[in-house]
């Protein structure tokens, strides 16, 4: 109750000094208080909000927060590896919602920073990417991954300028469908995946020999690095898609419309709970060296190494040769001192798969804890979510921010529809499991969304159904039936018939006019048989006049014993 009064006092204070201020201005000044209220519960955390000035008002622009304990869970626990991108509100505001997310041990997404501006203009993103280098600080070998924006490249490029450039490989094919089809260009998504770039180059001149023009294009439009080969093995993270970015926001969906103070404080308290599960699956995990995800992994591996041969060379190196119907196909050299493989798979992940196994297992009682980086294990795991995300009071409670204007609602664009869409319109190739999906075209008519035999082809009209043949031995079936049914005597024939020597039927008036004592059976005099029904009948169409002879056994002679 005293927070419900102090805000109709708040609002009508404001109110007399301004009579023309609304609700929306009531809640833009409860809005710049919450920085001060994170910044009090959460010391550390960064909190910046972007103003500017219309027709001599200060509107609200852009907004960033970063929470202390995802900063240093990040630095302590997680691969340095980030993805940004931003998604559409669908509220009142037609702004957006740019977010940095980081993988942990287990590959889940690790929210870091996230923020709002009004457009993906170079200006916001410079200004989002400054205030995520102020909170994270100066990070050796750092990767940002992004979709295939031009916008947002170059800003990570003036803003992060050491640190490995990637982009999501699957917007670059749906750049690429667009202006180019046919079979040959599906050969660049195994020079993707590809480790090393002997098999890399082998792919791109497949595409290259059919089309030479894809290579300046690539060069012109993609510059920055979308293969495995031509990773950093120090990054440990192999992902050639940004669909980090797209989990966060299938994540924040349902949040999309909200105001953006009651959107920040919603995604607050969802990394919150987050934080919490996290939290209590390490203290479970108290007592082991790695995760057992990773485990479980390892071990599925070790069961397709039949085809590995396994020649030792030193005590920590390894020929590994790999038969295929007794035929060598690849050798490779493994060095587990130094956690490598000439196959690059190791470098890469982190993790030894297949060629590194295949040397492993030939050691007496190895330790796996040598062999696995040490960002996959529990204790970097349990680091990462050590800090707790601030628990923060209601608007009421929050501190009062000291300054000497007013923060008034962000200002408006034009809007050309009367609601903004909550999903977005998927590309082709997201569309049944990446299968390129067209809209069919009527052969009669020439409309467009339906086939020659449907309903919704106006020449096609009201057909009559056809016949099906009868079979004969359904015919003869039936046929049997209905004399079996005619030929069966009825109740009501039945009851028509009497025996010879059977009486009438003695009725309760005539009882009372002989004085006829009544029996037990109603209906029937006392040397009536009583009314002849089907049973009767049938028993008696059935008993012969007179017995017949009883017939003689047939006597079986006995065999003769020997």
């Amino acid at each position: 109750m005293a927070s419900q009064a102090w805000v109709a006092d708040r609002a009508a204070a404001i109110m007399r000094k301004k009579p023309n201020c609304g609700a929306k201005e009531l809640k833009t000044i409860l809005e710049e208080r919450y920085k001060a209220e994170i910044e009090l519960r959460c010391p550390g955390s960064r909190v910046e909000i972007g103003t500017k000035e219309v027709n001599g008002q200060v509107h609200f622009e852009r907004f960033f927060c970063c929470f202390e304990p995802c900063i240093t869970g990040f630095l302590l626990g997680c691969r340095k590896y980030l993805s940004i991108d931003s998604t559409a509100l669908n509220g009142k505001w037609n702004g957006h919602l740019a977010a940095s997310n980081a993988l942990d041990g287990h590959n889940w997404m690790y929210p870091m920073a996230f923020g709002f501006f009004d457009a993906e203009t170079t200006d916001n993103w410079t200004w989002f990417m400054e205030q995520l280098a102020v909170c994270i600080g100066h990070v050796e070998d750092l990767a940002i991954c992004t979709d295939a924006c031009k916008g947002l490249e170059n800003v990570v490029e003036r803003v992060f300028p050491n640190c490995e450039e990637r982009e999501c490989f699957r917007h670059l094919m749906e750049n690429l469908t667009k202006r180019k089809t046919g079979t040959v260009y599906g050969n660049l998504w195994p020079a993707a995946r590809a480790f090393r770039s002997e098999i890399y180059d082998y792919h791109m001149d497949k595409v290259l020999s059919a089309d030479p023009d894809v290579g300046d294009w690539l060069y012109k439009h993609h510059k920055i690095l979308w293969a495995r080969s031509k990773f950093s093995p120090k990054i440990k993270c192999d992902f050639i898609t940004n669909n980090v970015a797209e989990s966060w926001n299938a994540w924040i969906k349902e949040f999309k419309e909200l105001q953006v103070d009651a959107l920040a404080d919603a995604i607050r308290e969802k990394t919150a709970a987050l934080w919490a599960k996290r939290r209590k699956i390490g203290e479970k995990l108290e007592g082991r060296n790695i995760l057992p995800a990773i485990v479980t992994q390892l071990k599925a591996a070790t069961r397709g190494l039949a085809n590995m041969r396994v020649m030792k060379g030193a005590d920590d190196t390894a020929e590994v040769t790999e038969l295929h119907n007794s035929v060598e196909v690849y050798r490779h050299v493994v060095y587990l001192d130094q956690q490598k493989c000439t196959c690059r798979e190791w470098q890469l992940t982190g993790k030894p798969f297949s060629h590194a196994l295949a040397a492993i297992s030939k050691q007496r009682n190895p330790i796996m804890d040598d062999f696995v980086d040490p960002v996959f294990s529990v204790s970097c795991f349990r680091a990462a979510y050590e800090g707790v995300i601030p628990c923060i009071t209601d608007k009421s409670q929050w501190p009062t921010a000291n300054k000497d204007f007013k923060l008034q609602p962000p200002v408006p664009k034009p809007r050309t529809v009367p609601r903004q869409r909550k999903n977005m319109i998927p590309s082709c190739l997201e569309k049944g499991k990446g299968k390129i999906r067209r809209q069919v075209k009527c052969p009669r008519c020439g409309g467009l969304g339906h086939r020659q035999s449907s309903q919704k082809c106006p020449l096609n009209g009201t057909k009559k159904r056809k016949r099906k043949a009868k079979n004969i031995a359904t015919k003869a079936r039936k046929k049997k039936t209905a004399k079996e049914i005619v030929e069966t005597p009825t109740r009501s024939k039945v009851a028509r018939v009497q025996l010879v020597d059977s009486p009438a039927r003695v009725t309760r008036s005539q009882t009372r006019t002989t004085g006829t004592p009544t029996i037990a059976r109603e209906g029937c005099s006392q040397d009536s048989p009583g009314p002849v029904t089907r049973r009767r009948l049938a028993m008696t169409e059935a008993t012969p006049s007179q017995p017949l002879p009883p017939t003689k056994k047939k006597l079986t002679p006995k065999k003769k014993q020997n």
